[in-house]
């Protein structure tokens, strides 16, 4: 008899971001922060601007993000168990403020209170 197939669960929060951008530093630092520990998971931060991490950051926005040649920043992206990666919120270019709502919306979402309460989506 088959075990059922255990549910996913998130794994990593994971920011792309670059260190000079105000829309990401400390705004979306400070919020993802907050994701990954309401969601017991590790945050991983890829800068743009360092070599080794702008290709990872490049590869994640291209599979899952919000992409373009010149791709707005932050991106956030929560990785699962199961493999699959879920992007959660881009930052605006519009001013700051409006990013920071973005995240206010994220963090009282009720879909953040059902995946932190065990719930698949």
């Amino acid at each position: 008899m088959r075990s059922p197939a255990s549910p996913d669960r998130p794994e990593r929060v994971t920011i792309v971001l670059a260190r000079w951008c105000p829309h990401c530093v400390p705004l979306s630092v400070t919020n993802g922060q907050r994701l990954a520990r309401r969601l017991r998971v590790p945050l991983r931060i890829l800068d743009i601007d360092r070599r080794t991490q702008e290709r990872a950051a490049d590869r994640l926005v291209a599979a899952h993000g919000d992409a373009s040649p010149d791709y707005l920043i932050p991106q956030v992206f929560l990785e699962w168990s199961g493999g699959r990666v879920q992007h959660l919120l881009t930052g605006f270019s519009e001013q700051v403020p409006r990013t920071a709502r973005a995240w206010r919306d994220l963090l009282s979402s009720a879909w953040l209170r059902s995946v932190v309460a065990g719930g698949r989506t």
